[in-house]
C-alpha cells in the first residue's frame, strides 16, 4: 500500500519541469553584440548590448538595476563564456522553452551530484511552501505549475543566486557528460516504500485520506484541488526523506524525466535508398 501511494505521488511530479521552466539561458555561447558596419557612435555597441540585456531582464520579470538583475546578468555572462559550454554548444545553448533546451536540463539533472540534487529539491520545496496555492493555479501539469511557481518574482535574491547556480551546474554536468546515478530496482522499491510511509504522515483526517485515495485510484477523476494537495504533500515528503532514500527517489525520477524529454527531440532522418545526389538546401539556424 505504501509503495502504491508513493508511486501515485511521484506521478504528480516531474523534476525537469520543476527545474527549468523559468531559468533564462544566454542567447548564444558567443552572444556579444556583432560589429556594426558604417559609422556608429563611439558607444553604440555598448548601448545596444545594455539595452538588449535590460529587455531580457524585463522579459524574465526582473527589474533592471536591482540586486536580482545583477545576479542574473553575472550568471548569464559566466555561462556564456564558460569554455566547456562554448565547446559543447558552439552556436549557443538551446532556448530553455525548446525541446532541446528541456532535454538538456533534464539530462543535467541526472548528472549533478546527489548533494546538488537534494539542494535543488529543498529550494523547490521551500518556494512551494511559501507560494504554491491550494489549487496549484488551477493546473494539473507539473510543467505548467512549475512555470507559475518558479518565477523570479517568487525567489529572493539569495534564492535566485542559489537557483541559477544549480542550473549552471546542470548545464556543465550535461556538457561534460558527468556520470549518472542509476538506482537498482531494490533501492527504488525501498525508497518508494519509505516515501509512502512519509505520505501517510501527511494524512490528518478523512478528507485528506479521501484526497489521497482518489488520486491514487483514479487520478484523472480527481479534482484540481485534490491533485494539488497530493502534489504539495509529495513535495514535502520527498524533502523529508533520509538523504539516501531522497537521492534514490530524485535520481530515479530525474532519469525518467530525462528519457521523456529526450523522446520528444526530433529524430535524425535515416538515409533512403541509393539515388542520385540531391543538392543540399540551406536551412535556417536558430541563434
Amino acid at each position: 500500500m505504501n509503495r502504491s501511494i508513493a508511486i501515485a505521488a511521484l506521478c504528480a511530479l516531474c523534476l525537469s519541469a520543476c527545474a527549468l521552466n523559468n531559468a533564462t539561458t544566454p542567447a548564444t555561447a558567443g552572444d556579444k553584440t556583432t560589429a556594426m558596419t558604417g559609422t556608429t557612435a563611439p558607444n553604440a555597441e555598448a548601448l545596444v548590448e545594455r539595452a538588449i540585456e535590460e529587455q531580457r531582464l524585463k522579459q524574465a520579470g526582473v527589474q533592471p538595476g536591482t540586486k536580482k538583475a545583477e545576479i542574473l546578468l553575472k550568471w548569464q555572462r559566466a555561462v556564456r563564456d564558460a569554455p566547456d559550454l562554448r565547446a559543447r554548444f558552439p552556436t549557443g545553448i538551446p532556448p530553455v522553452e525548446s525541446p532541446a533546451g528541456r532535454a538538456l536540463i533534464a539530462d543535467g539533472m541526472t548528472r549533478i551530484s546527489p548533494a546538488k540534487r537534494s539542494e535543488f529539491w529543498s529550494l523547490y520545496a521551500r518556494v512551494a511552501a511559501a507560494h504554491l496555492p491550494d489549487d496549484c493555479y488551477g493546473q494539473r501539469s507539473p510543467a505548467a505549475i512549475s512555470s507559475r511557481l518558479m518565477t523570479f518574482a517568487n525567489l529572493t535574491d539569495e534564492d535566485t543566486d542559489e537557483y541559477l547556480g544549480l542550473i549552471a551546474g546542470m548545464l556543465h554536468a550535461s556538457a561534460q557528460t558527468s556520470p549518472q546515478h542509476v538506482p537498482t530496482a531494490a533501492e527504488h522499491t525501498a525508497a518508494t516504500i519509505a516515501l509512502g510511509k512519509l505520505m501517510m504522515t501527511e494524512v490528518k483526517d478523512k478528507a485528506d485520506a479521501d484526497r489521497l485515495a482518489q488520486v491514487t485510484v483514479n487520478p484523472s477523476g480527481a479534482s484540481v484541488t485534490d491533485a494539488c494537495w497530493v502534489m504539495k504533500a509529495s513535495i514535502r515528503s520527498i524533502d523529508r526523506l533520509p538523504p539516501n532514500e531522497k537521492e534514490i527517489v530524485l535520481a530515479g525520477t530525474s532519469l525518467q524525466a530525462a528519457a521523456a524529454a529526450a523522446s520528444k527531440l526530433p529524430r535524425p532522418s535515416l538515409p533512403g535508398p541509393a539515388s542520385a545526389p540531391v543538392p543540399a538546401r540551406p536551412t535556417a539556424r536558430q541563434l
